[in-house]
């Protein structure tokens, strides 16, 4: 079984949000780095850390790697924030 570990950029603990200027954090509105986006209404809870490195539990849960991941666009399913209609 694998352990949770901290944020190898920032330290932030599982569970916790990442620290500002993290470059592992995901950003809840386009899916990308945080540090190379400017979207305005990012959700730190979101996207915060869990343990794994962004996307290596879900490629291995769907039987790709991470190129495939990134290139068929899970990251949109995985890290983007749903919209949630009234």
């Amino acid at each position: 079984m694998n352990e949770l570990k901290d944020c190898p950029d920032c330290g932030a603990k599982p569970g916790q949000p990442h620290k500002n200027g993290c470059d592992i954090e995901r950003c809840s509105e386009c899916g990308n780095q945080v540090i190379g986006c400017s979207c305005p209404n990012h959700d730190k809870a979101f996207a915060r850390w869990t343990g794994f490195w962004p996307g290596v539990i879900e490629a291995e849960g769907l039987g790709i790697d991470m190129d495939e991941f990134y290139r068929l666009n899970m990251h949109l399913i995985f890290f983007v924030k749903p919209e949630i209609e009234n």
